[in-house]
């Protein structure tokens, strides 16, 4: 196995702290897609914002850790970021999935690549950027203020009620969920249909029921645009099911319950009581009734983050890959690869000399490359490059995170990298990694409680883990390193504690 080192690029910059970006960031990119990312490029003379290291991506950032970001709520028309998103960008997003998954490199003559690679990045980049930047941060923004006020007016204690108000709304990633869920229950039901879903899960084969298969391949279309941590070289649902049949199989095995809408109704229950009482107090105080006129909009956080998640991040991350697999094939085709897999071990200066000039890099080379990329995904990647941040744990033997959930909970962790060894995850076990995405949602009706190096009180992880009622600590920065795997912890999503017992 190659031996991985983390170390800058330049010794000026061990003066700055470099963060590793997880949240945004969770794996490892390969050659082909290694950019620093979105983001305003620095001032003359500055250091860089952001670093790509081993194919990680980390931000300079304070001493306090958190990525620097400068937000102005932008100018919508009078509309609301939902309605921002569902009628300006979702079409635009459609129309840039249709445009990437159904693209046919043969199509593109000689001298035409640069132009043609440069506008669908461009595209992506644009379609990316006015989808998070007019949406995605305007309800973020909108949801942070509004529970900052409610604390305000009824009194820091009500922190956690605050953000039950912004919970318990129709969402996509419930509704993938759900659907799951209902295919567990059908296994749930038959002994011949789970015996069925396991060789598939474990042979990596179709399943032999023909009803249950063609329910499953409707799944599949709808949801199955996925990639475990935003990665093109990795194999989409559609393209590998054994996550989804394994989750199948876990739900399967849960009680009634268990179901991911009952606890979903459960919100919807509490946000009800929780907005009845606003309604009360505002009939006398005038500061609720400005409360009350801003809980529309700060109640858009929940479709706005999950619906973009799944919708916009995970099915252009598809499309792009399948963008890529088209092009390897033609570079098959042309004999400058060995699989159509290989373009993703290119950088995107040698694609383009491959697909203009018809020279490659040999498959000797690709072949390191892989191996490189598959040590740089094997480790942890240290949470802090240069100048470091205070210490996480006390001498007690506590982290320190951000509350997202409430509630105490003690049990086994369980410490997952990636979606691909969330299976090791037992039921009741404390999922620890170092952050969540719409991928991993499932896993939330599976575990008892989860712990996150990333994030904040709005993040992913928080709204979900919410939504699922389990305690939730994010924010840990450490939390994968300092928690051993299998080891009993305490985790108190209240006070934003992690016991490590």
């Amino acid at each position: 196995m190659t031996e991985v080192e983390f170390s800058l690029p330049d010794p000026e910059l061990e003066q700055y702290t470099w963060v590793y970006e997880n949240e945004h960031g969770p794996a490892s990119q390969p050659p082909l897609t290694r950019e620093a990312g979105f983001g305003p490029p620095p001032e003359p003379g500055a250091p860089p914002s952001r670093l790509i290291i081993n194919g990680y991506s980390y931000f300079r950032s304070g001493p306090t850790g958190e990525m620097p970001i400068s937000f102005d709520l932008p100018e919508l028309g009078g509309a609301t970021a939902l309605e921002t998103w569902n009628e300006k960008w979702l079409p635009q997003v459609d129309a840039l999935f249709d445009e990437l998954s159904g693209f046919d490199a043969t199509t593109v003559g000689d001298g035409e690549w640069q132009e043609v690679l440069e506008h669908q990045a461009n595209e992506f980049r644009r379609v990316f950027a006015g989808v998070h930047g007019e949406c995605v941060l305007t309800s973020g923004q909108l949801a942070r203020d509004f529970v900052d006020a409610y604390c305000e007016v009824l009194g820091e204690d009500r922190r956690e009620d605050a953000h039950a108000i912004l919970q318990g709304f129709p969402n996509r990633t419930l509704d993938r969920a759900i659907a799951l869920w209902e295919l567990g229950r059908e296994v749930h039901a038959s002994v011949g249909l789970r015996a069925a879903v396991e060789d598939a899960a474990q042979e990596g084969t179709g399943v032999g029921d023909i009803a249950f298969a063609r329910r499953l391949e409707g799944f599949l279309e709808e949801f199955g645009h996925t990639i475990d941590a935003q990665v093109p070289d990795a194999p989409t649902w559609r393209e590998d099911p054994r996550p989804a049949l394994d989750l199948i199989l876990r739900y399967a095995d849960k009680p009634e319950d268990a179901s991911p809408s009952r606890a979903a109704d459960a919100q919807v229950t509490r946000r009800r009581g929780l907005e009845a009482e606003l309604g009360a107090l505002a009939e006398s105080e005038q500061r609720v009734r400005e409360l009350l006129d801003r809980l529309p909009t700060a109640q858009e956080l929940l479709p706005v983050r999950e619906d973009h998640n799944t919708l916009c991040d995970q099915r252009l991350g598809a499309a792009s890959r399948y963008r890529w697999l088209s092009i390897g094939e033609l570079l098959v085709e042309r004999g400058l690869a060995e699989h159509a897999g290989d373009v993703f071990y290119l950088t995107l200066e040698e694609l383009r000399e491959a697909l203009e000039g018809g020279s490659a890099p040999e498959s000797r080379t690709i072949e390191e490359r892989r191996r490189e990329q598959a040590a740089f995904r094997a480790v942890q990647p240290p949470p802090v490059l240069g100048r470091p941040l205070a210490g996480e744990v006390s001498e007690g033997g506590v982290l320190q995170g951000t509350g997202a959930s409430p509630g105490v909970y003690r049990g086994r962790a369980r410490v997952i990298r990636s979606l691909a060894e969330a299976g090791r995850l037992g039921d009741g076990e404390v999922l620890v990694c170092g952050v969540t995405a719409p991928t991993w949602t499932p896993y939330f009706a599976v575990a008892g409680a989860v712990v996150t190096d990333a994030g904040g009180a709005l993040s992913h992880t928080a709204v979900v883990a919410r939504e699922y009622g389990i305690p939730a600590v994010v924010g840990t920065r450490t939390g994968t390193r300092a928690i051993l795997d299998g080891a009993l912890i305490e985790v108190d999503g209240s006070e934003g504690l992690v016991r490590l017992l």
